[in-house]
């Protein structure tokens, strides 16, 4: 399978005109999509109104889909949650597509040389758990949306 590559695009922030800040993020291609939880982003929500480690913000400008692309999912909008481990000092992140009919599904990785190998439909979804039952895990954690 030839990989494909999500290079999602920021919208430049005034003092930086023209130069717009870029995160590529690895295809997980797992057959069955992987489905963000529903309670999730509510929750993030929530959660980032008690805590200053907890940002949600607006500022995904364009996604660009590089690679041999075989699929035709159309996605509505993305998500973009970047999260760090207190423990380690570890990040990691994950692109997220919303499908009419499927709703929000997981579909890359980063940082981008992040192994899909390391990773299970099972983990991913772990770590979403977690986020929400244990934000005190980790330092910061960031939903970016368009």
């Amino acid at each position: 399978m030839d990989s494909i590559i999500y290079k999602v695009i920021f919208k430049a922030i005034q003092h930086m005109e023209n130069k717009n800040l870029t995160l590529n993020f690895k295809n997980l291609g797992f057959k069955k999509p992987i489905i963000v939880p529903s309670r999730f982003l509510q929750e993030l929500k929530i959660l980032s109104e008690k805590s200053e480690n907890i940002l949600i913000f607006q500022n995904i400008e364009e996604v660009i889909t590089v690679g041999n692309i075989n699929s035709n999912v159309n996605y509505n909008y993305y998500l973009i949650i970047l999260f760090t481990l207190k423990s380690g000092k570890d990040k990691y992140g994950y692109l997220i597509g919303n499908v009419k009919n499927l709703g929000d599904i997981t579909i890359g990785i980063w940082p981008f040389n992040r192994e899909v190998s390391e990773l299970t439909p099972e983990i991913i979804i772990e770590n979403y758990n977690n986020i929400i039952n244990n934000p005190s895990d980790y330092s910061k954690i960031c939903l970016i949306s368009q």
